[in-house]
């Protein structure tokens, strides 16, 4: 048996060097590694685990499948939008200004930031179940368009 002299994969050799976007992702996933350690402020060895996890989730995002994941965030925002609104209609808290009512109630995708922005600061932490429910369809909605422009916003093509 004779091996294939031009192999698809190449193994890297000491004479690979690294792409300004590979030190890009590291310095970043560095960076995002730091700042976890740095807001947590463990001792000791967590702060090496949350480090290491950190470091890993940043760097993780090299190999990202973004038109998957624009296609998975695509459809839990269509599943999941018209009921956070039905939601938030009924959770609203009672003695809201009239402002937050009409907002919520004509223009969904602005009310979570409206409600996020008002619980906040009321309650001190996000522990709100209203407000934690719009910063997840927040974080959903910025993942869903970080993805479509990483895909360059093309649809997916079909198989033949």
């Amino acid at each position: 048996m004779t091996q294939n002299a031009t192999p698809a994969i190449r193994p890297a050799g000491p004479e690979r060097s690294y792409s300004r976007r590979e030190w890009l992702i590291d310095f970043l996933a560095i960076g995002m590694g730091g700042l976890a350690v740095y807001y947590y402020r463990p001792d000791g060895f967590p702060a090496v685990i949350i480090f290491v996890g950190a470091y890993t989730l940043a760097h993780s995002l090299l190999g990202v499948d973004w038109q998957s994941l624009r296609v998975f965030s695509q459809a839990l925002l269509i599943l999941l939008t018209p009921m956070l609104h039905l939601i938030m209609l009924t959770m609203a808290p009672v003695g809201t200004s009239v402002q937050g009512l009409v907002a919520t109630l004509l223009l969904p995708g602005i009310a979570q930031a409206y409600w996020l922005w008002e619980l906040w600061p009321a309650t001190g932490a996000p522990s709100h179940p209203l407000a934690l429910m719009c910063a997840a369809w927040l974080a959903l909605l910025v993942i869903w368009i970080s993805a479509k422009a990483m895909v360059g916003g093309r649809p997916a093509v079909p198989a033949t």
